[in-house]
């Protein structure tokens, strides 16, 4: 199949390459600025992965429908949520899905507030110190000057449920800290977890749900896992680099090495300006584009490596340009067959993957611009750079 007869395209590339240059500074500059106000202003929109939250591993006796699920997490204000089919039990006539949302706990700062006014109008002076952390979960460590029992606690703790006004935080468990002597005592009250569990109970009351394992991903692993995305792009792109300098020469590695950092830069930023979701799946999808573009843009650099042997009187302008004009054919080809597969992920995807999809399908169209306008014009001006260093 060909959309384009060999020799028949002569396109202009290298010529038109100016404006399509200002274009590409002009939207990477927009795409770090967007990003810069993003995360200024704290609108950036992260994920569950970067910017934590709890993960529920919740089973059903029956088949649940995943959308049916769903539907009950956001009903309870967790707009944010990635649900995911989990296990083999659907064979069995059963169903597990883990859940995440982006609330560690449902206590805030205030609620915290109001549970030590309450402890203190209790204990007195026994209370002498009150412990809450929202990074931690629904939890918080409490320090006595004498003993106190943790029935105690829990009667007072009982009481103030009604005065927080969350009906979830009932449920109290107290644990001795230390020595006996020491009278210190860890918190833990049913939160995000028991509110999830309780909304499922009520909406599949015949399939029995059972919360089997709750986990935190604090904003400090979170953070961590958003540092290693970031470093796992930038590796990508110096591989790359260094993958070009040994298969070609080191005139063609910048202009790579440019086009995927300029693909990733306006992809990042186009996702910022429209407020997707910042995850792992988009850092793969990144990658995924890096990936894409440099086996496009080696392609093209074959081409041109090729041509250069053949028509060694040539300037390079020209021999850029022909090489372009004959790989537009598998360029066109490569990408619209590529973006095909994904609308079927665009039009029925949802969560992740659609998001996934929309990466991939901006990428692809950007990576497809890049090689044959960022990585061309690159080995041009950097052979005309080393023209000059020589004559002077």
């Amino acid at each position: 199949m060909e959309f384009f007869k060999p020799g028949s395209m002569n396109i202009n590339f290298v010529g038109k390459r100016r404006p399509f240059i200002m274009l590409s500074i002009v939207l990477v500059v927009v795409a770090i600025a967007v990003v810069i106000w993003r995360q200024a202003s704290d609108t950036m929109n992260w994920g569950i992965d970067f910017a934590g939250g709890t993960v529920i591993d919740l089973g059903f006796d029956k088949d649940v429908d995943i959308g049916a699920v769903r539907k009950t997490v956001t009903g309870l204000g967790y707009k944010k949520n990635v649900i995911q089919r989990s296990g083999l039990a659907q064979k069995e006539g059963k169903s597990e899905y883990i859940i995440r949302v982006e609330r560690i706990a449902i206590i805030d700062p205030e609620d915290a507030q109001k549970l030590e006014e309450g402890l203190k109008g209790a204990f007195g002076e026994k209370l002498v110190r009150f412990e809450f952390d929202e990074d931690s979960g629904d939890q918080f460590e409490v320090r006595f000057a004498s003993e106190v029992s943790e029935k105690e606690i829990k009667e007072v703790l009982a009481g103030l449920v009604d005065k927080v006004g969350k009906q979830e935080l009932a449920g109290v468990t107290i644990k001795r800290q230390g020595k006996e002597d020491q009278f210190r005592f860890l918190v833990l009250m049913t939160g995000v977890a028991a509110q999830i569990e309780k909304a499922m109970g009520e909406a599949f009351p015949d399939a029995s749900p059972q919360l089997r394992k709750v986990e935190f991903v604090g904003p400090q692993v979170g953070g961590k896992l958003r540092n290693d995305g970031i470093l796992a792009m930038i590796y990508a792109i110096a591989g790359i680099l260094v993958y070009v300098a040994f298969r070609f020469n080191l005139q063609f590695a910048p202009g790579a090495v440019l086009a995927l950092a300029h693909d990733a830069v306006i992809t990042i930023g186009f996702f910022a300006l429209f407020g997707f979701e910042f995850n792992l799946t988009f850092v793969a999808a990144v990658l995924t584009v890096i990936g894409y573009s440099v086996n496009d843009t080696i392609v093209v650099y074959d081409r041109i490596r090729e041509n250069m042997s053949r028509f060694r009187s040539q300037p390079l302008q020209q021999i850029v340009n022909s090489s372009l004009n004959e790989v537009l054919n598998r360029t066109v080809l490569t990408s619209v067959t590529t973006v095909l597969a994904l609308m079927g992920l665009l039009v029925m995807g949802f969560g992740e993957i659609k998001d996934f999809a929309v990466a991939m399908t901006f990428g692809v169209v950007i990576g497809t611009y890049s090689s044959i306008y960022v990585a061309g014009s690159t080995t041009i001006f950097l052979e005309a750079i080393t023209k000059k260093l020589r004559s002077a």
